[in-house]
């Protein structure tokens, strides 16, 4: 009998509880953001796989030849770069946007902590959670210009290769070629690293969203 009461007291506590985290804002809009980035880091995936192909390309136009129509695979494989990153800067609004709401809607909700140590440790985890996406938002507009550059430059190619395709054209164009492949191999380094970044972001904002 003892037992039974202790289990229906410990599930009449428990109640309130769950009910705080499924009706909490912040706890709603973390799980919204780590899924927001989840997607954002496959945009990057898809975005770096493309651009390798766009490079295997160019490497095939500079080989003077067109036998495997290597121009058109690099014009289609341009244009779907081209929509990739469109949908990664949409991905990136959207994530700004609810971290944003995120911290606005935690500070609301412990805005009413009375315990002076309490509030100073909850304070420093939102401090800490806006640093740390301070830091991500700084490398995604990084890696945002130089793509746009990137993007520009083989924008150029194409045009130049649409307008001319011979021996001497192609051996005059070399040195761009190079810088493209020259940024392409930075663009994906740097997407690397920032992959690395928006994982452990999304880790951050599920561990919120699950306490």
């Amino acid at each position: 009998m003892n037992r039974i009461l202790t289990l229906a007291l410990a599930f009449a506590v428990a109640l309130p509880l769950s009910g705080l985290a499924q009706n909490s804002d912040s706890l709603n809009l973390a799980a919204d953001q780590a899924t927001s980035m989840n997607k954002l880091d496959d945009l990057m995936g898809r975005a770096q796989k493309r651009l390798s192909y766009v490079m295997t390309n160019l490497g095939e136009l500079m080989d003077g030849n067109d036998k495997n129509n290597s121009f058109d695979q690099f014009k289609d494989n341009l244009s779907d770069l081209q929509d990739i990153r469109g949908n990664i800067k949409d991905r990136v609004e959207r994530v700004r946007d609810l971290q944003g709401q995120r911290i606005a809607a935690w500070s609301k909700e412990v805005s009413g902590l009375t315990d002076k140590d309490m509030r100073k440790m909850t304070n420093d985890q939102i401090d800490k959670a806006k640093a740390d996406f301070d830091v991500l938002d700084k490398q995604l507009r990084e890696v945002g210009g130089d793509a746009n550059d990137l993007i520009a430059l083989l924008e150029d190619l194409k045009k130049y290769f649409a307008s001319s395709f011979t021996p001497d054209s192609i051996k005059t164009c070399t040195p761009m070629v190079e810088k493209a492949r020259t940024a392409g191999q930075e663009m994906v380094k740097s997407v690397d690293t920032l992959r690395d970044n928006i994982y452990k972001q999304k880790k951050e904002a599920k561990g919120t969203s699950s306490n």
